[in-house]
């Protein structure tokens, strides 16, 4: 059902009302700090100008709040998809134990921060991009497109985040509890933000997207060094560059409600990006451009401003644990669905906030699986900042991967480059077939494109990675551990990825009846 704005409008009122009669009926909240999570779709970490910039200028919002704040120069989300990357930031739990590996539901019983956060007294609030299952988020109060989840037509408008962030802060200031919110912009992901939207918004009047307050061109933006240089490429990264604009005009209307609630002092702002660009050899998989992510962190008062922390590994499924040892609520004494108490894959890093060291930051582990249990191309990688360790146990040289990444110009561009040019028609073959075992130096190499796998230089620190992601793949019970042992055996991997292929149509199915169920198909 398509609504217009004022009901919608009217709706999201309801909720806050609804929601401030059920705390007018708990105890006195605690005093703690609040929490902002704001959230990109599809931006890679080096497209921030204060982490690079793909333009001049083209952050100045996301750039203050840096200065304002803590930049993490080596912080990963752990999938590069966006259900289960942010399904990791809310339980602290890789996919093999939340059971999100595509776009899954979150197994039952599972603890999320929100739903902890609600027990612990917080207003819980989220806009945007959602992940649905309301019964384990817990959210007090919600924005979301009223039809069936088509992302084209919500979740870009810098006005709503603004309209609904100052009416959020009301319910909040008025329950007198400290809030959680989650920001999530469908920015930058495709389609992106160019030739304007007033047209669009003319033809289709429930659409919710706003124009970028700069728009840039093919001559000013910088190529990723993963790419080539090519005219249709340039195009297209000046389109996401409008894009990533407006997620930054998105973020200054957030923060900009902040200032005049006079909330800045007391609420920890988190910002970053759910994983890389949408182009290939970045979101979709498991290089050093797919998962790295501009993480940024503001707690006046505790934080420092302007730190830039170089020399830890941090990363997505850190962020639960250390928000709620942040705000000092004991985990382990918040169970809201009757398993047992939460329990985290990942640890907190609130020592690197406060200026200390931590010792086991020096790698962290990413994966990949599939969407909807359609084309899966199982992945597994170990990071360190000197190298990268990729395991494809689905790559057999006649199998083609294709994601969405491929279906921009970007990709039509190299594949038509790639007849006249051998090197780009080798990465194009690379990116399609890949091979069982990839090993970069991104020392000398952080965009992937020399696959040192079977250089002799390299034999040490090959077999390091190998036992890391062993020791990784047991302690979380993946059964592409058998895989990995048997990764020279080819017959050993089919049978893998026929068993593989059965469980993920399986998820596909299950996952079927809940959107129908729901109307809804994220």
């Amino acid at each position: 059902m398509v609504m217009t704005g004022s009901i919608r409008w009217t709706l999201a009122v309801c909720a806050f009302v609804i929601t401030q009669v059920a705390v007018a009926q708990q105890p006195a909240p605690v005093k703690r700090p609040n929490v902002l999570l704001i959230v990109a779709d599809d931006m890679n970490w080096d497209s921030p100008g204060c982490f690079g910039g793909t333009v001049n200028g083209i952050t100045p919002n996301i750039d203050r709040l840096a200065e304002e704040g803590m930049r993490f120069w080596h912080a990963y989300v752990n999938v590069a998809v966006c259900t289960p990357s942010r399904s990791v930031m809310l339980t602290g739990l890789y996919p093999q134990n939340s059971g999100v590996k595509g776009f899954q539901n979150i197994r039952p019983g599972t603890p999320t921060l929100s739903s902890i956060l609600n027990q612990a007294g917080y207003l819980c609030g989220t806009i945007g991009k959602p992940l649905g299952q309301q019964e384990l988020f817990r959210w007090g109060v919600t924005y979301r497109w009223q039809g069936a989840g088509d992302e084209d037509r919500w979740g870009r408008n810098p006005a709503v985040y603004r309209r609904f962030t100052k009416s959020f802060l009301e319910a909040a200031n008025s329950s007198g509890q400290p809030f959680f919110l989650m920001a999530s912009s469908h920015d930058p992901h495709r389609p992106f933000a160019s030739g304007g939207t007033k047209g669009i918004r003319a033809q289709r009047p429930h659409i919710e997207r706003g124009d970028p307050s700069g728009q840039f061109n093919p001559e000013e933006v910088t190529v990723p060094g993963f790419l080539p240089d090519l005219p249709e490429i340039r195009r297209e990264i000046a389109d996401y560059s409008s894009s990533v604009r407006r997620f930054d005009d998105t973020v200054g209307a957030i923060l900009g409600e902040l200032r005049r609630a006079d909330r800045e002092k007391d609420t920890i702002v988190v910002l970053l990006s759910d994983h890389g660009m949408p182009f290939p050899f970045a979101k979709s998989n498991c290089y050093l451009n797919s998962n790295r992510t501009p993480l940024i962190v503001r707690w006046p008062g505790r934080v420092k401003p302007s730190r830039i922390d170089r020399d830890h590994m941090v990363a997505a499924i850190d962020l639960a644990p250390t928000i709620l040892e942040a705000i000092g609520v004991p985990a382990n004494k918040w169970n809201t669905l009757g398993s047992g108490p939460a329990r985290f894959d990942g640890r907190s890093f609130l020592a690197l906030l406060e200026g200390r060291t931590q010792q086991g930051r020096d790698h962290v582990f990413t994966q990949f699986d599939h969407i909807h249990g359609r084309r899966p191309y199982p992945m597994r990688c170990v990071l360190t900042k000197e190298m990268a360790y990729i395991f494809n146990p689905w790559s057999d040289g006649n199998r083609i991967y294709h994601a969405e990444p491929l279906s921009g110009q970007t990709f039509r561009a190299m594949q038509n480059a790639g007849e006249q040019d051998e090197e780009i028609a080798k990465r194009v073959g690379h990116l399609q077939r890949r091979t069982v075992e990839e090993c970069y130096d991104l020392r000398v190499d952080p965009n992937c494109r020399t696959n040192v796998v079977n250089d002799p230089a390299y034999r040490e620190r090959l077999d390091n990675l190998r036992e890391r992601l062993r020791l990784w793949l047991t302690a979380t019970k993946d059964p592409a551990l058998q895989a990995l042992l048997r990764r020279d055996d080819p017959v050993a991997l089919q049978k893998y990825m026929a068993l593989y292929l059965e469980q993920a149509k399986l998820e596909m199915e299950e996952r079927k009846v809940y959107e129908q169920g729901t109307r809804y198909r994220f």
